[in-house]
């Protein structure tokens, strides 16, 4: 536990660094801070550009999957087809080549920067989208596919530790989920544009937006903290300074910031593991990343309309699809406002508390789904025929619970964009000193990959041999490892100095200031209904 703390610390006061000393509302105007903030929510959903173009590299099976088993034609007019096993590595090979993508932009961050990492990223996403939309037979398509996986680890490494370096403490929880909310933009619009455009023409779409993208990073700034620990003290002050105001005294903490990166930018990666508070941060994110693919939602990511349709659902695949995504856009807004106000642990654990729910009714929904299909089996096979009127008893019975399945899905993917879904990107990039923050991160996304790799193959065996219901339990109870899991040994990175925080520490702070804040809250209620007791008595 000592570690950890140690490993908290040196975040909290990189990250202090960055935030200035502390200043009150009155000694900053608040038009000034106002300015201040809406120009750093600008440049973070101008680098969010990127997460746009990355949920269209990850989405863009869900458009052509379809396209092709309808039109197998290809951008010359020529017949491409696929097999099953080549349909499948259409997501796959993706989590495959994040692989070097993560590795290669990992050391890019830390050695040319994080806005020359990210102007680069144009280069692998040309070649992937050229190679897609130019595709003559399937082994050229599953090339570009393969380089879309280079796109996807690049973009998560060089884009989340930029973004993470640029807003106050104050909004960087909330700020933090921008990108998770441009995914979600770019995941409805790759499905909507599925509707009017052919597979190979949404290639042309994706290349146009990480063209802006790059446009728009060409008159961003450098990250601070890179600049400053690469020894550019003076072009660093002066963006610090526009970042957090002209009254801001930046000197010293600009001088902390290269004092405590100095020791590790200097050490190898090698040694840098060596370092026990490190190694425990590194599992505490690995385990992180497990429970996020292993409580199912990556999987319903990625198979929501086979999921929906063996629920008993109506919807079509792209209404469903989008449904999906519009909700769980929905629960970033909502992990916008709350991250920040009652921290990561906090919304960690209630996401899992809700998702854990959810999938236990999936659970007893497919469990009394399955024993009433065998009864109807076992009575079809004793009686010679069946009349129309039990058929129709049978039909009416199971379509007046297709809601239920539904609703649990739509509840479970709004939820899980509050805690789940963001939270362990999110610690990704806090928990670790800036200098080795982008190496760090990096190889917890290699790992990440493959857990999500292995969540995804072994989506069909284990329902295969778990039965649907077992499925579900096996997630809810990953679930519920994880509450378990962050009640003991995540510890929080939004810390307030409250009072809360000087008597337990940053491990409760923001338990407690929600509870103080809860209490305080129904104070004032009952204090306010006592004073109007006697006129409403009167009345």
């Amino acid at each position: 536990m000592t570690g950890s703390a140690t490993v908290m610390e040196s975040s909290e006061a990189a990250t202090h660094t960055l935030t200035g000393p502390a200043r009150t509302e009155q000694e900053e105007h608040l038009g000034t801070r106002r300015r201040r903030i809406f120009m750093q929510v600008m440049m973070v959903l101008g680098a969010s550009l990127g997460h746009v173009g990355l949920a269209m590299v990850a989405a863009w099976p869900n458009s052509a999957v379809p396209d092709l088993r309808r039109h197998n034609s290809t951008i010359y007019g020529t017949t491409i087809a696929l097999t099953t096993w080549q349909t499948d590595m259409l997501g796959s090979l993706v989590s495959v080549g994040n692989l070097p993508g993560t590795w290669l932009w990992g050391w890019m961050v830390a050695s040319i920067g994080r806005k020359k990492a990210m102007m680069l990223l144009v280069l692998p996403y040309i070649v992937g989208w050229s190679f897609v939309a130019l595709a003559v037979d399937p082994a050229m398509m599953l090339a570009g596919r393969m380089m879309h996986g280079i796109c996807i680890g690049a973009t998560f490494v060089s884009a989340s530790t930029y973004i993470i370096e640029l807003p106050d403490t104050s909004i960087r929880g909330a700020v933090a989920t921008v990108p998770n909310l441009a995914l979600s933009f770019g995941f409805i619009i790759t499905i909507a544009l599925g509707l009017v455009l052919r597979w190979y023409e949404i290639a042309f779409v994706g290349l146009a937006v990480i063209m802006l993208h790059t446009t728009v990073m060409a008159f961003l700034p450098e990250s601070p903290s890179f600049l400053a620990i690469k020894g550019k003290r003076r072009k660093a002050k002066r963006i610090l300074l526009k970042l957090r105001g002209p009254g801001a005294d930046v000197d010293e903490e600009l001088l902390k910031l290269c004092e405590e990166n100095r020791d590790k930018a200097e050490k190898s990666l090698v040694k840098v593991l060596q370092d026990h508070t490190i190694l425990r941060s590194l599992g505490t994110i690995i385990t992180l990343f497990f429970i996020q693919n292993f409580c199912g939602l990556m999987v319903f990511y990625v198979n929501m309309t086979r999921i929906f349709l063996e629920a008993g659902s109506m919807l079509s695949e792209h209404v469903a699809s989008i449904l999906v995504f519009l909700v769980q856009a929905a629960g970033t807004v909502l992990a916008c406002i709350y991250l920040d106000r009652i921290g990561r642990r906090v919304c960690l654990v209630l996401s899992l508390v809700v998702m854990t729910l959810c999938l236990a009714v999936m659970a007893v929904y497919h469990f009394c789904k399955d024993i009433a299909e065998r009864e109807i089996e076992i009575t079809t096979r004793n009686v010679t025929m069946v009349t129309e009127d039990v058929e129709d008893s049978w039909s009416t019975t199971t379509s007046s619970f297709t809601w239920v399945p539904l609703a649990c899905l739509m509840l479970y993917m709004l939820i899980s964009s509050v805690g789940v879904g963001p939270v362990p990107s999110l610690l990704n990039a806090e928990y670790f000193p800036a200098a080795v923050r982008a190496q760090l991160s990096g190889l917890n996304m290699v790992v990440g990959s493959v857990i999500n790799f292995a969540a995804l193959q072994l989506f069909t065996p284990m329902q295969s041999a778990f039965t649907t219901t077992g499925l579900y339990c096996f997630y809810a109870a990953v679930s519920v490892f994880g509450i378990v899991f962050t009640l003991a040994c995540v510890k929080e990175t939004k810390v307030k100095k409250t009072w809360g925080h000087q008597l337990y520490g940053p491990a409760r702070c923001s338990f407690t200031t929600l509870a103080y804040n809860i209490l305080w809250t129904l104070h004032r209620r009952v204090v306010i209904l006592h004073m109007w007791t006697p006129v409403l008595g009167s009345a």
